[in-house]
Protein backbone atom coordinates (compact mmCIF):
# COMPACT_ATOMS: atom_id res chain seq x y z
CA UNK A 1 0.00 0.00 0.00
CA UNK A 2 2.70 2.73 1.20
CA UNK A 3 4.77 1.39 -2.07
CA UNK A 4 1.51 2.58 -4.38
CA UNK A 5 1.02 5.70 -2.70
CA UNK A 6 4.86 6.49 -3.20
CA UNK A 7 4.65 5.90 -6.92
CA UNK A 8 1.18 7.87 -7.30
CA UNK A 9 2.57 11.01 -6.01
CA UNK A 10 5.83 10.67 -8.06
CA UNK A 11 4.43 10.01 -10.89
CA UNK A 12 3.49 13.00 -11.80
CA UNK A 13 6.82 14.86 -10.95
CA UNK A 14 8.78 12.22 -12.80
CA UNK A 15 6.50 13.11 -15.95
CA UNK A 16 6.97 16.97 -15.61
CA UNK A 17 10.77 16.18 -15.59
CA UNK A 18 10.56 14.18 -18.66
CA UNK A 19 8.69 17.41 -20.08
CA UNK A 20 11.50 20.03 -19.64
CA UNK A 21 14.10 21.24 -22.54
CA UNK A 22 17.69 20.75 -22.65
CA UNK A 23 19.59 24.20 -21.76
CA UNK A 24 19.68 25.99 -24.60
CA UNK A 25 22.12 29.07 -25.15
CA UNK A 26 22.28 32.51 -26.44
CA UNK A 27 23.76 35.76 -26.03
CA UNK A 28 22.38 39.27 -26.81
CA UNK A 29 24.51 40.57 -29.34
CA UNK A 30 26.84 38.57 -31.62
CA UNK A 31 29.35 39.66 -33.31
CA UNK A 32 30.11 42.65 -31.15
CA UNK A 33 32.02 45.39 -33.21
CA UNK A 34 32.97 47.97 -30.10
CA UNK A 35 34.00 50.31 -33.10
CA UNK A 36 36.99 52.76 -33.23
CA UNK A 37 38.62 53.91 -30.44
CA UNK A 38 41.80 56.27 -29.70
CA UNK A 39 45.14 54.67 -29.41
CA UNK A 40 45.71 57.40 -26.58
CA UNK A 41 46.59 56.66 -23.53
CA UNK A 42 44.46 59.15 -21.95
CA UNK A 43 41.48 57.97 -24.37
CA UNK A 44 41.29 55.03 -21.55
CA UNK A 45 39.22 51.57 -21.93
CA UNK A 46 35.85 51.29 -23.43
CA UNK A 47 34.07 48.37 -21.92
CA UNK A 48 31.43 46.59 -23.10
CA UNK A 49 28.94 43.43 -21.89
CA UNK A 50 27.57 40.45 -23.07
CA UNK A 51 24.32 38.91 -21.24
CA UNK A 52 24.44 34.95 -21.82
CA UNK A 53 21.02 33.41 -21.54
CA UNK A 54 19.66 30.02 -20.84
CA UNK A 55 16.16 29.16 -22.87
CA UNK A 56 15.82 25.86 -21.81
CA UNK A 57 14.21 24.51 -18.70
CA UNK A 58 17.45 22.56 -17.34
CA UNK A 59 20.21 23.94 -15.66
CA UNK A 60 22.78 26.02 -18.00
CA UNK A 61 26.41 24.98 -16.92
CA UNK A 62 29.58 27.41 -18.40
CA UNK A 63 32.39 25.18 -18.52
CA UNK A 64 34.79 27.50 -19.84
CA UNK A 65 35.53 30.73 -21.91
CA UNK A 66 38.17 30.88 -24.25
CA UNK A 67 39.74 34.03 -26.20
CA UNK A 68 41.02 32.88 -29.49
CA UNK A 69 43.10 35.16 -32.40
CA UNK A 70 43.54 38.07 -30.69
CA UNK A 71 46.98 39.09 -31.99
CA UNK A 72 47.52 42.34 -30.46
CA UNK A 73 45.64 41.63 -27.04
CA UNK A 74 44.08 44.77 -27.09
CA UNK A 75 40.84 42.98 -25.29
CA UNK A 76 40.17 42.14 -21.68
CA UNK A 77 37.71 40.25 -19.85
CA UNK A 78 36.16 39.19 -16.78
CA UNK A 79 33.41 37.05 -15.92
CA UNK A 80 30.92 35.68 -16.48
CA UNK A 81 29.21 36.53 -12.72
CA UNK A 82 27.57 32.90 -12.58
CA UNK A 83 28.15 29.53 -14.03
CA UNK A 84 24.81 28.11 -13.79
CA UNK A 85 21.51 29.27 -14.77
CA UNK A 86 18.58 28.40 -14.52
CA UNK A 87 15.19 28.99 -17.71
CA UNK A 88 15.11 32.42 -18.72
CA UNK A 89 18.32 33.31 -15.99
CA UNK A 90 21.52 35.16 -17.36
CA UNK A 91 25.38 35.68 -16.59
CA UNK A 92 27.49 38.77 -17.40
CA UNK A 93 30.68 39.14 -18.66
CA UNK A 94 32.04 42.29 -19.39
CA UNK A 95 34.55 43.13 -21.71
CA UNK A 96 37.19 45.86 -22.11
CA UNK A 97 39.18 47.38 -25.34
CA UNK A 98 42.22 49.53 -25.54
CA UNK A 99 44.07 49.76 -28.61
CA UNK A 100 47.76 50.89 -28.45
CA UNK A 101 48.39 50.44 -32.17
CA UNK A 102 46.27 51.33 -35.26
CA UNK A 103 45.05 48.32 -36.61
CA UNK A 104 42.16 46.30 -36.58
CA UNK A 105 41.58 43.63 -34.33
CA UNK A 106 39.47 40.51 -34.76
CA UNK A 107 38.99 38.11 -31.93
CA UNK A 108 36.53 35.84 -30.60
CA UNK A 109 35.76 34.12 -27.50
CA UNK A 110 33.98 30.54 -27.39
CA UNK A 111 31.65 29.79 -24.72
CA UNK A 112 31.87 25.86 -23.57
CA UNK A 113 28.72 24.70 -21.43
CA UNK A 114 26.02 21.94 -21.83
CA UNK A 115 23.81 23.73 -23.87
CA UNK A 116 22.26 21.40 -26.88
CA UNK A 117 21.98 24.37 -29.49
CA UNK A 118 25.41 24.97 -29.11
CA UNK A 119 28.71 24.24 -28.24
CA UNK A 120 30.89 26.31 -28.23
CA UNK A 121 28.88 28.92 -28.48
CA UNK A 122 31.05 31.47 -30.98
CA UNK A 123 31.40 35.27 -29.80
CA UNK A 124 33.33 37.21 -32.60
CA UNK A 125 34.72 40.61 -31.20
CA UNK A 126 36.12 43.50 -33.50
CA UNK A 127 37.66 46.85 -32.75
CA UNK A 128 39.57 49.55 -34.71
CA UNK A 129 42.55 51.32 -33.01
CA UNK A 130 43.14 54.80 -34.31
CA UNK A 131 46.22 57.34 -33.17
CA UNK A 132 45.01 60.97 -32.72
CA UNK A 133 44.56 63.15 -35.60
CA UNK A 134 43.77 60.01 -38.26
CA UNK A 135 41.25 60.24 -40.12
CA UNK A 136 38.26 58.25 -39.06
CA UNK A 137 38.10 54.95 -40.76
CA UNK A 138 35.30 52.31 -40.78
CA UNK A 139 35.91 49.51 -37.84
CA UNK A 140 36.44 46.54 -39.50
CA UNK A 141 34.02 43.09 -40.50
CA UNK A 142 33.52 40.98 -37.24
CA UNK A 143 34.80 37.41 -38.76
CA UNK A 144 35.36 34.38 -36.70
CA UNK A 145 39.41 34.49 -36.34
CA UNK A 146 41.25 31.52 -36.81
CA UNK A 147 41.61 28.92 -34.50
CA UNK A 148 44.78 29.94 -32.39
CA UNK A 149 45.79 31.73 -28.86
CA UNK A 150 48.19 34.10 -28.81
CA UNK A 151 50.42 34.75 -26.08
CA UNK A 152 47.94 37.30 -24.31
CA UNK A 153 47.66 37.36 -20.11
CA UNK A 154 46.00 34.48 -19.52
CA UNK A 155 42.06 34.85 -18.43
CA UNK A 156 40.37 32.37 -16.26
CA UNK A 157 36.46 33.10 -15.59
Amino acid sequence: MRTTWLFLVLLPLLACEEGKTPPEIWIDISPVNVGVRSTSPDAGSLHFDLQVTNAGDEILVIDSIESHGDENCHFTFDGPDKTELGNEESAFIRGWYQPVIPAGDQMALLIHSNATNFDPLVVPICGRGLNEGDPFRKPPMCLVPPDEKPDCPDWTP
